[in-house]
């Protein structure tokens, strides 16, 4: 079984391959490839006090984007991502993504379908989510992806806006489960965004807003992010998220903190080094404070990243 798993993959990364070559040969078809590998070891604790190290596969993934001219004005596009496991894990050593196809209208905006981001986790939490292991863990968010959506995009001048909704076709309310819509601003260092996510089915609202300001466009090596989110339910949870990055020559340093109102803090630090323009190395730390007399706990990794 695992052979044959093992074919299925090499088969399934050479069709991608395989695809891109033949784009190239095809002139109104435009096609590029992708991918990271992110190999990490890392050493863990849990609320027992008890901790153990593990060398694993951290999000690795392959994709392609490809887009074809329907008319001056009008672009098809296609994007297909697949999370590799290089640890062929449970015998599943591909999982889809992303696999959408779309249509860009230019002034009139983007319409897509298929397996897609979220918009509101992208767009609000993406303010803080700048770690490649831990960080991020106060942000109250729906889902990062999901299938059976639609989704528009379009920009006025240096406001964006993007919305999606989730069609399941046997829970929704309407024929709609979720939908989502964020609005995001940039101008020279500053990036702000703030959006709503609505989960219909089980009748919970989730709200944020995020700002980034990248001074390394004025010369100065620093960011700072913050996003506040809310789960407004039964009982609301409120979440909040602020890092800061000092930029040296290949070298980046990293602190993070986020706490969950009334529950966990997670305290973050980070430190990446580009060897190459591809090849990078990193290592992080995180504290979580936990409350009551659940014990505290303390995470440790280290890892390369190869991104093409």
């Amino acid at each position: 079984m695992r052979k044959t798993l093992s074919m299925a993959f090499i088969g399934a990364v050479a069709l991608v391959f395989t695809l891109t070559a033949c784009s190239k040969d095809a002139e109104a078809v435009e096609a590029k490839i992708y991918g990271t590998i992110n190999y990490k070891i890392s050493n863990d604790e849990d609320t027992n006090g008890n901790s153990s190290m593990k060398a694993e596969n951290n999000s690795s993934i392959i994709g392609i984007d490809a887009s074809e001219a329907i008319s001056e004005n009008i672009t098809g596009f296609a994007k297909l991502e697949l999370g590799v496991d290089t640890d062929d894990t449970n015998n599943n050593p591909l999982d889809s993504r992303l696999a959408y196809a779309g249509i860009n209208m230019n002034e009139l905006g983007l319409l897509s379908a298929g397996r897609q981001a979220s918009p509101f986790t992208t767009n609000v939490s993406g303010h803080t989510d700048v770690f490649e292991v831990y960080g991020s863990n106060a942000d109250q968010t729906l889902f990062a992806r999901d299938t059976n959506t639609v989704a528009y995009s379009n920009k006025i001048g240096a406001i964006t806006f993007d919305g999606l909704v989730k069609i399941d076709g046997s829970t929704g309310k309407d024929g709609i489960d979720v939908q989502e819509g964020t609005l995001s601003f940039t101008d020279g260092m500053v990036k702000a965004s703030a959006g709503v996510s609505n989960d219909r089915v089980n009748d919970i609202n989730y709200y944020g807003a995020g700002v980034t300001l990248d001074a390394t466009s004025k010369g100065m090596p620093i960011t700072l992010g913050y996003t506040y989110t809310r789960k407004d339910a039964a009982t609301d949870v409120n979440g909040n998220e602020i890092v800061a990055s000092y930029i040296t020559g290949k070298a980046k340093l990293t602190g993070g903190y986020g706490k969950v109102e009334d529950s966990t803090a997670y305290y973050t630090a980070g430190l990446s080094y580009g060897m190459t323009e591809s090849l990078s190395t990193y290592v992080e730390y995180q504290h979580q404070d936990n409350t009551g007399s659940t014990l505290d706990t303390d995470s440790y990794s280290t890892g390369l990243k190869f991104s093409f």
